[in-house]
């Protein structure tokens, strides 16, 4: 908040643009913002379409006032924080267009409030790109706080027909390959206008450096040509011919693949690739991606292009490219138009394989290529059988799939002797040929005579469904047990519709297990629906089309026929109440995926079963599941048997293989998708290993785009800092940096949790290794090329690089560096251009000496926005004097060079935690009466320290005060009105005399090491004690009788306390007291009175040469008793009482 810069006026509820304004008594606030990315030329609206709308509030209560005021709309730059400027900043960092160059805002700027708020004008857009802010100011002079919207990218408009230097540039940087023929720059910018290809744009995940988070760009409602960066991919054009036909089904007889050759002085030829209508936009995009190259962060339009190099020797096939991106089909029904009169027999068949939740393919067509499908079903008549006959019936014997041949108006002992099929020529051929004809009349198939068609068709599709069983059951690896425990929770033969949840991390095999239910039980339900990717398909189609598909699946009819009609609720209930159906949806991210027929899923029948996928286990609340099956890893030994070497890693020896397996899977967490990575990488374990041990950036594909699909912002940056930052750290401190920072932290947790994202076990954070390495890739990727320009920085190399270079930027938020294994010099603006920085930390997880990081010629300048600063061994004798804290909220800086922080007082008001133990040199501390929030002081070692600040006497918040070892400390300032105090410890002060002032709440009290002769009989006042240390207290020579009241102390060390002689009763009030150390003491006996403590569990003798005797009623008492060092002789009368005691130590 900025109300501490400006005063409201209470008294002023409104204001017109002609009164004169208080000084910085209202604000203005953008009540929306333009999207992450928007265009130029193109209307500036807001994400959700909304004019972009303008408020003035009072600063104090941030109540709307009433106002006529005109507005100026301006541009700033992106680096301008949101919140926290002064008017200077504001006008510091509005954009003005460079000389000659139109204004980078057309249209009209000015906004007229109306009831204190007023909207943007449609016709404002851009003209230039860059990031970018808006910025709202009033016209007039006055003390009006001006406004900045969220920062966002303008890029040039889609489709447009000028491209700048810096356009050029940038396409550069992406790929293109620019031409250093003559002209070549003209032939580039033609052959880029010709790359323009009409479509809409997907909604994939984008990386955005400047927000630091993952968002999904919004989808253009318009449709305008796009044009993506080329890539160079090295192949020759025959190669590449191949590789799509085999890939995309595509061949070179259909004018689908446009090969257009440029002329003959460029180096580049374009290809531009449609997508064939019945290949999903998923499988064509991830074709796209393997032929380019380009990363899946990366945006890929449904009609895209690649660049071919012309005259490349490299072979395609070096690019790792795979048929799985294919859409392989359950069913492909094979005929040609016109050689079957009954053409309703195929649209019924097709329909009842549909109903039952199988994929099929209509070939109507003759093609050469055989379909990937697992069951081919072929009608053979007496004018037509396949002209690939031969490469069906032979692919079928190596492949997993099974034909089944239908007979329509002819015998298969006809079919072998018909002549009227063309027979090859060539005598081997015509073998061949008859030898095919003969294999398929001998595979089961179907001959149709006047049978019932519905009998036919129920027959075909029951084979179909057992044979798609079978095939599934073969691909499960080690999910058998987990398939039965669901099976059990369907109860499949209960008449209730049950619903059931399958929840997990993504990657877990959630859809492989739902996807074997299905197809082991659908033959039992009359309407089967399998919604795949329901996420991706929502964010592909709309909540809408996603809601025709399934219910034109339900009531089986076409989509066109519930998008035109209007159907009614209570006759879509008794539609559907008659259905027994089954109905998986797959990948629920988010209950709004589901939102619009959540309520149909109530509606159907008895015995219906509804499964739901997904890695947000809040889904399962809202959707209302009567049970959530959480999907557990892999165990070892199926992890060890999914985990192929492969052909990359045949020169490992068995011993190197075990152990790189073993590590292998340890990093995968027995999750299937990364085991698969794993397998399949060409890269050597050996060097995927060094990469997992310095817990790098690792691209998981799948893994990758999905593991941050559906958070919100807060999430997404919580989930990156801790990938990053936080792992396996305390779960409140974590929590407390980020809620400084802005963040929603246990809020952020618990979503993260329920997503599958983040564990949360014994108070500490943590996330599996590979969501760790994915949420680091996700940071390398906002700037592979320039780390200085990434929201993070974590590689002791990269972040050297980086510093030596100068080239961090005001994109950097986060910093920790490892300064075990560098050694360099610094400059001492090494933070200049780091301004957004929040959390900076530089440590040794190995100390070595002479190493780090040295400011020869200091430090000028750090962050105000710092959050966290702890740097281990800091060089220098003070921080910058310019350095503002008052944002900090941790200060660590143990065994340090400084000898005081700073001159002067800081504001210190968000400060909770400040360490500066063993900083040798330092002599004396800051006034910490502003830090009042203030609940950790750590000065442990600090041996140059002669006094402590009053000011820590109005810390109310202080939990913690460590003084450890301050040798030099004579005296402590009273502590008694620290109400917070919890901790005290003051062991090793061994110039303290006198026994200080101490909270009456404090619970653990450490005195050992000081010169304190004497326990005062007010520490009965100390009624929460739990633990008393007087260890080593040389000159303490009496205890009170009022320490027996300590009702609640548990652990009392007395040990090296030498001129102890005596101790006082035992009152019954200390039921707590459990362990008692008189090691080293002078006591020569024990009151009878031990007796009383009940909870005692052990008492120390060690070394107690003058201890005579014990009471006899202590051998009553069930402790451990440990005697070291001690006259035996002494106790030569006790050894036959031992007995009673549950552990003895004697030497």
């Amino acid at each position: 908040m900025r109300q501490r810069r400006y005063t409201a006026d209470e008294n002023a509820p409104s204001s017109t643009g002609e009164e004169m304004l208080q000084p910085r008594a209202w604000k203005l606030r953008f009540v929306n913002s333009p999207p992450p990315m928007i265009f130029t030329f193109s209307r500036i609206k807001a994400e959700d379409g909304s004019p972009i709308a303008i408020e003035l509030l009072d600063a104090a209560t941030n109540a709307r006032v009433t106002s006529d005021l005109r507005l100026e709309i301006v541009v700033l730059n992106a680096d301008i924080p949101e919140e926290s400027f002064t008017t200077e900043e504001f006008n510091r960092n509005i954009l003005r267009p460079r000389e000659g160059k139109p204004p980078l805002l057309a249209g009209d700027l000015t906004v007229t409030l109306e009831d204190g708020i007023g909207v943007v004008s449609g016709d404002v857009t851009f003209t230039e790109n860059s990031r970018f802010r808006l910025g709202a100011k009033v016209t007039q002079q006055g003390g009006v706080v001006e406004a900045i919207s969220r920062a966002f990218v303008c890029r040039d408009r889609p489709g447009g027909e000028s491209y700048s230097d810096s356009k050029v540039h940038d396409m550069t940087k992406h790929g293109v390959k620019e031409s250093s023929s003559p002209g070549g720059g003209n032939q580039q910018q033609k052959q880029r206008r010709q790359l323009q290809i009409r479509g809409h744009r997907p909604s994939p995940l984008s990386i955005h450096k400047d927000s630091h988070m993952i968002k999904k760009p919004p989808t253009l409602t318009q449709r305008e040509p796009v044009v993506v960066s080329p890539k160079v991919v090295h192949t020759t054009l025959s190669d590449f011919r191949s590789v799509v036909h085999r890939l995309t089904g595509v061949n070179n007889s259909v004018s689908q693949l446009q090969f257009s050759a440029s002329s003959a002085s460029t180096d580049y030829e374009v290809i531009v690739i449609y997508r064939r209508g019945d290949i999903t936009n998923d499988a064509f995009v991830k074709v796209v991606q393997r032929l380019t190259g380009i990363p899946n962060s990366v945006s890929v339009p449904l009609n895209s292009y690649v660049e071919i190099e012309k005259g490349s020797s490299k072979n395609l096939q070096d690019t790792e490219l795979s048929t799985s991106a294919i859409r392989e089909y359950d069913v492909v029904i094979r005929y040609v138009r016109g050689c079957i009169s009954n053409g309703d027999f195929i649209t019924h068949l097709r329909a009842a394989l549909c109903r039952r939740g199988v994929s099929v393919r209509e070939d109507i067509d003759e093609v050469d290529t055989v379909p990937e499908c697992r069951v081919l079903i072929i009608f053979l008549s007496s004018t037509y059988v396949p002209s690939n006959l031969v490469n069906i019936v032979e692919q079928q014997r190596k492949k997993p799939r099974v034909v089944y041949p239908i007979f329509y108006g002819i015998s298969p002992s006809d079919l072998i002797s018909n002549s009227n099929y063309g027979r090859p020529s060539h005598q081997d051929e015509a073998k061949r040929w008859q030898a095919a004809l003969e294999e398929i009349t001998q595979m089961h198939g179907y001959i149709l005579t006047d049978k019932s068609e519905s009998d036919f068709i129920d027959e075909i599709v029951n084979d179909a469904l057992e044979v798609l069983r079978s095939n599934y059951k073969k691909n499960i690896i080690g999910m058998d047990t987990q398939i039965k425990e669901i099976l059990s929770l369907l109860c499949i033969e209960s008449q209730n519709v049950r619903r059931i949840g399958i929840w997990g991390a993504v990657g877990i095999g959630k859809t492989a297990i739902a996807e074997e239910i299905f197809h082991r039980i659908s033959v039992q339900y009359e309407t089967c629906v399998f919604l795949k990717d329901l996420n991706k398909e929502v964010e592909l189609k709309g909540y809408d089309a996603v809601r025709e598909e399934l219910l034109s699946k339900l009531l089986e009819v076409e989509p066109d026929v519930i998008r035109t009609s209007n159907i009614k609720m209570s006759f879509l209930r008794s539609r559907l109440q008659r259905k027994s159906a089954l109905v998986v949806l797959d990948d629920v991210n988010d209950f709004r995926d589901v939102e619009t027929f959540a309520e149909m899923l109530s509606y159907f029948g008895p015995r219906s079963r509804i499964i739901i996928t997904s890695r947000n286990r809040h889904v399962f609340v809202l959707c209302k599941t009567d049970h959530v099956y959480e999907v557990k890893p892999l165990e070892f030994p199926n992890s060890l048997h999914l985990l192929n070497p492969g052909i990359f890693q045949s020169g490992l020896s068995p011993e190197l293989y075990k152990t790189l397996s073993l590590e292998l899977v340890k990093f995968s967490n027995g999750n299937p998708q990364v085991l698969q990575f794993l397998s399949r990488s060409s890269r050597e374990w050996k060097s995927l290993s060094k990469e997992i041990q310095k817990s790098s950036a690792i691209y998981i594909p799948g893994i990758f785009e999905r593991s941050c699909c559906g958070l919100d912002e807060n999430e997404k940056c919580i989930f990156l800092d801790i990938a990053c930052f936080f792992r396996k750290m305390d779960k409140d401190d974590v929590a407390m940096l980020l809620d400084g920072c802005g963040f929603s932290a246990h809020i952020g947790f618990k979503n993260l949790v329920d997503k599958s994202l983040l564990t949360i076990s014994h108070n500490t954070v943590d996330m599996l290794w590979f969501l760790q390495a994915t949420g680091r890739e996700i940071v390398r990727q906002e700037s592979i090329d320039r780390p200085g320009d990434c929201s993070r920085l974590w590689n002791s190399e990269d972040i050297r690089d980086v510093f030596l270079d100068n080239t961090g930027t005001s994109d950097i938020e986060g910093l920790f560096l490892d300064m075990s294994q560098l050694k360099f010099d610094a400059s001492p603006n090494v933070f200049d251009k780091m301004c957004n920085l929040r959390l900076l930390k530089f440590y040794f997880s190995e100390l070595i000496e002479n190493h780090g990081m040295s400011l020869p010629q200091g430090l000028e300048y750090l962050p105000t926005k710092l959050r966290l600063l702890h740097w281990e061994h800091y060089p220098i004798s003070s921080l910058p004097q310019c350095f503002d804290p008052k944002n900090l909220i941790e200060l660590n800086m143990p065994s340090s060079c400084v000898k005081k922080l700073w001159k002067g007082k800081k504001s210190l008001e968000n400060l909770k935690k400040m360490r500066l133990s063993y900083s040798y040199q330092l002599t004396k501390l800051p006034r910490l009466t502003s830090a009042q929030n203030l609940e950790l002081l750590d000065l442990e070692g600090c041996k140059s320290l002669v006094s402590i600040s009053h000011s820590i006497c109005y810390l109310k918040k202080l939990v913690s005060l460590n003084l450890k070892d301050c040798s030099n400390l004579e005296s402590v300032p009273s502590t008694s009105d620290l109400e917070s105090l919890e901790v005290l410890n003051l062991s090793g002060c061994s110039k303290l005399e006198n026994f200080p002032e101490i909270s009456p709440n404090v619970k653990e009290l450490y005195l050992g090491g000081t010169m304190i002769r004497e326990i005062p009989s007010s520490i009965k006042n100390l009624i929460l004690l739990e633990k008393l240390d007087l260890e080593n207290s040389r000159r303490l020579v009496i205890l009170p009788m009022s320490i027996c009241k300590l009702k609640h102390l548990e652990t009392l060390n007395l040990s090296g306390c030498s001129s102890l002689e005596y101790f006082p009763d035992f009152s019954r009030k200390m039921k707590c007291l459990k362990s008692l150390d008189l090691s080293r003491t002078a006591i020569r006996e024990l009151p009878s009175s031990i007796s009383y403590l009940t909870a005692l569990e052990e008492v120390r003798f060690v070394g107690c040469k003058s201890l005579v005797r014990l009471p006899d009623n202590a051998w009553s008492l069930r402790f451990k008793v440990e005697f070291r060092q001690i006259d035996t002789e002494k106790f030569s009368k006790l050894w036959n009482r031992l007995g009673w005691l549950k552990k003895v130590h004697i030497s």
